[in-house]
């Protein structure tokens, strides 16, 4: 999987790195439990509908959360109360939205709660002070990135919550990990290994692995990503020779006329499951660098994009590169600049995505005297999010008459559901060998007219597939349909992962 990277990763023509899970095996494809979603060719043998990537809506309450504590405010040079990367994850086991985040340029890190994802309070935890701060304040321990991690199917309560962070202290620099029952008292576990700010991780759970994204440097990159995966979350820390260069940017992301960079860079990599595949949020870095940023006293510019993978390595973005979420860079908007999403990237709220994501507006607010301006690139992080409908993230659209067939796959439940809005639909079945099957034809199917993010078709004489090795064809009429799924749960019931959780859902899982 991963032997070939190193020369496609080092190509000075800074090529788009190859999706090798995109090629055609002639094997029937074998689907994950899941929404199947049409965010590249991987499933489609032949269409006449056109590939429409949609971008994230930012809520219009934003920010829904900002510095007012006073371990948020600190002297006011650089008020901070915003994910820098962190997480948001809805907790089953007390019905509560958590929103984790930094608190204080390079001071704590705190814990919000929520019973609705917009209004957030701040409990006194008793950990540092009368505050909601989650782990003590170290001494000449400056805090910087970091990222923590619901993990609702380990066989460890006390490691239900997962955390590394990012410190820099006396001159050197070190990862740490922890792990938590409640995700309120910590425990640390083992060092990280090298890597640089803004470090992150995911959990893979197709393939049962954590998965590190390590901050790293080459030129003439720039700003990238190294990889390191294992079974287990804590451990012996990881040496330079396990870590293997895995994610940049490339020729399509062009940097900003007069940011002062030769070309953009990749600033993060977070990831989380959703329904039958791993789902990523690229931040890529348009400038200016830190120096110019210090001096004219402004954020730097990072948008955030899709990335999507089916091997959990290889990753595919859409070929035009406009941001999924980009930051206004306009002075006086909270959103300004800085983007870095939230771990875990997204909730399911009913029919609708929620991706929380902190922003920086570059205005200190000190209590005494002035801040100096280069205080001001970090200053003013608050936490917002955006919405998405629910596997909105690409949809294959007709204007008029089109049609989409699947390549062969063999089928893993008996009803049929897709996600649409369109003024009609009708899905078609063919055996292995091409031939329609006796039942199931377009004219047979019931027609669905209308906008649903869960609709079950079926035949006249017909309410569930048959079994083994099928293709589907479906005929669209003026829309969009975003993603079908096979299952045995007749109400729809996907049993794919849902990123960061769900009030909606018991589980990580729709199931």
């Amino acid at each position: 999987m991963i032997s070939d990277i190193r020369k496609s990763f080092f190509d000075e023509q800074r090529s788009p790195l190859p999706v090798p899970w995109l090629e055609e095996t002639g094997e029937p494809l074998v689907l994950r439990p899941g929404r199947q979603l049409f965010v590249d060719d991987w499933l489609i043998e032949s269409t006449d509908c056109i590939r429409i990537f949609h971008s994230l809506i930012p809520f219009d309450g934003n920010p829904v959360l900002k510095p007012e504590t006073e371990l948020e405010i600190g002297d006011g040079s650089q008020p901070l109360a915003a994910p820098f990367n962190d997480g948001v994850w809805y907790d089953p086991s007390d019905h509560l939205y958590k929103l984790y985040y930094h608190a204080g340029w390079f001071r704590g890190t705190a814990c919000a709660v929520s019973t609705d994802g917009i209004r957030w309070e701040r409990p006194d935890f008793g950990v540092e002070g009368h505050t909601n701060a989650i782990l003590p304040i170290r001494p000449d321990f400056r805090r910087d990135g970091g990222l923590v991690w619901l993990d609702q199917e380990t066989d460890s309560p006390d490691e239900r919550w997962k955390m590394f962070l990012f410190f820099r202290h006396n001159g050197t620099e070190s990862g740490e990990l922890y792990t938590s029952p409640d995700g309120i008292r910590w425990n640390f576990r083992s060092p990280a290994g090298p890597c640089g700010d803004n470090t992150s991780f995911f959990y893979d759970p197709f393939l049962k692995r954590w998965v590190f994204s390590i901050r790293s440097f080459y030129e003439p990159f720039g700003r990238t990503r190294d990889y390191f995966a294992r079974p287990g979350f804590a451990g012996l820390p990881w040496s330079p020779e396990d870590r293997i260069p895995w994610a940049r940017a490339d020729r399509f992301d062009p940097p900003e006329e007069g940011t002062g960079i030769p070309h953009s860079q990749l600033y993060d990599l977070n990831a989380a499951p959703y329904e039958s595949l791993m789902l990523g949020l690229f931040a890529i870095f348009n400038g200016p660098e830190n120096d110019v940023c210090a001096r004219l006293g402004v954020p730097k510019r990072n948008d955030l994009h899709y990335a999507f993978s089916r091997d959990g390595f290889h990753w595919l973005r859409p070929e035009n590169r406009q941001p999924a979420l980009r930051c206004t860079r306009k002075e006086g908007d909270w959103d300004r600049g800085y983007l870095h999403a939230a771990g875990g990237l997204c909730l399911v709220f009913r029919d609708r995505l929620r991706f929380y994501y902190g922003a920086w507006d570059a205005v200190s607010r000190p209590k005494t005297g002035s801040a100096p301006v280069e205080a001001a690139m970090y200053a003013g992080g608050a936490t917002g999010f955006a919405e998405l409908r629910r596997d909105g993230f690409a949809s294959m659209r007709s204007t008029g008459h089109g049609f989409l067939t699947t390549r062969r796959f063999l089928r893993p439940g008996k009803y049929l559901f897709v996600n649409a809005a369109a003024g009609g639909l009708r899905a078609e079945v063919f055996d292995s060998s091409g031939q329609k099957l006796p039942g199931f034809s377009a004219e047979e199917c019931l027609p669905f007219s209308g906008d649903s993010c869960c609709m079950r078709l079926c035949w006249k004489n017909r309410e569930t597939l048959p079994e083994g090795e099928l293709k589907l064809r479906f005929t669209l009429t003026d829309g969009d349909l975003y993603s079908f799924w096979c299952t045995d749960d007749d109400s729809g019931k996907s049993g794919g992962y849902l990123a960061a959780g769900s009030a909606d859902y018991p589980s990580c899982r729709d199931a």
